[in-house]
C-alpha cells in the first residue's frame, strides 16, 4: 500500500530560486532575436514583368486566371444533345400493357390502389382491354371495399 503523501512533510527550496539575470539582458534581447531573422533582402524576386506587382494583385491575377479557365471549360464542353428513346425505354414500350398490368399486380412490386388510381386517371380507358367485367360487378365489387374517406364514395 502506498504512503499517502504530505506536502508538509517535504522541505522547501530556499528563495531565490535562481540567480538573478545580467543586468540589461531584457533590454538587449529583442535585438539579439531581430538579428538571428532572416532579412528581408533574401526574399526571392517573382520572375519578369510580375515583380512589378503586388502580392495581392499576383494573387488575384492567378484567382482570375483559375477561374477563367473553369469558366471556359466548362463553356466549350457545351450542353448535351437530347436523344429519342433509348434502347431501354423502347424496349419498354414494346411490352403490351396487359403484361405490364399483370407483372406489378402479381410481384412484388408493392403496387398500391392510389398508384393504379393515378393511372387510370390519367388513362381513363386503360383498364377497357384486360379488365372485362359488367357495370353491376364493378358497382359490387367498389362497395364491397371499405372506405373511410367520403371523397371516395
Amino acid at each position: 500500500m502506498k504512503t499517502s503523501f504530505k506536502l508538509d512533510a517535504h522541505p522547501r527550496r530556499p528563495r531565490p530560486l535562481l540567480s538573478e539575470p545580467p543586468t540589461g539582458y531584457f533590454d538587449k534581447l529583442p535585438t539579439q532575436i531581430m538579428a538571428r531573422l532572416p532579412q528581408a533582402d533574401a526574399r526571392p524576386a517573382a520572375p519578369g514583368w510580375l515583380a512589378w506587382l503586388t502580392p495581392a494583385l499576383r494573387t488575384g491575377l492567378a484567382s482570375v486566371a483559375v477561374l477563367g479557365g473553369f469558366a471556359a471549360s466548362f463553356y466549350m464542353s457545351g450542353t448535351p444533345r437530347l436523344t429519342p428513346a433509348t434502347a431501354s425505354t423502347a424496349s419498354l414500350d414494346a411490352v403490351p400493357r396487359t403484361e405490364l398490368v399483370g407483372y406489378l399486380l402479381t410481384s412484388g412490386a408493392r403496387v398500391e390502389n392510389s398508384d393504379l388510381a393515378v393511372l387510370t386517371a390519367a388513362h381513363p380507358n386503360i383498364a377497357k382491354g384486360f379488365l372485362r367485367v359488367s357495370d353491376e360487378e364493378l358497382t359490387n365489387a367498389l362497395d364491397e371495399q371499405p372506405s373511410e374517406d367520403l371523397t371516395y364514395l
